[in-house]
């Protein structure tokens, strides 16, 4: 997937289920991409098992989309961390 296709959230709210939980991402044959940031602990448990799990992940927990990308930067350490 070399881009990803933006679209506006009222267009996909009439799509989108009314009750439950769902996972929106984007997929081709090859490829699904969902980002969501966890501290390194849940994704070393999550690579190792194929599934999310372990003592630092809880089920219960909300999830919630980042207020943009300034933030995501700033959570994810990104000016902090070495390039290799």
């Amino acid at each position: 997937m070399n881009s990803l296709l933006l679209e506006n959230y009222q267009d996909q709210q009439a799509r989108l289920p009314s009750t439950g939980q769902y996972l929106c991402a984007q997929f081709t044959a090859d490829d699904i991409i969902v980002y969501q940031a966890y501290q390194p602990e849940i994704a070393d448990f999550a690579v190792r098992e194929q599934s999310f799990g372990g003592p630092h992940y809880s089920f219960s927990r909300m999830t919630w989309i980042k207020p943009g990308f300034m933030w995501m930067m700033y959570r994810a350490g990104w000016a902090n961390k070495s390039p290799f």
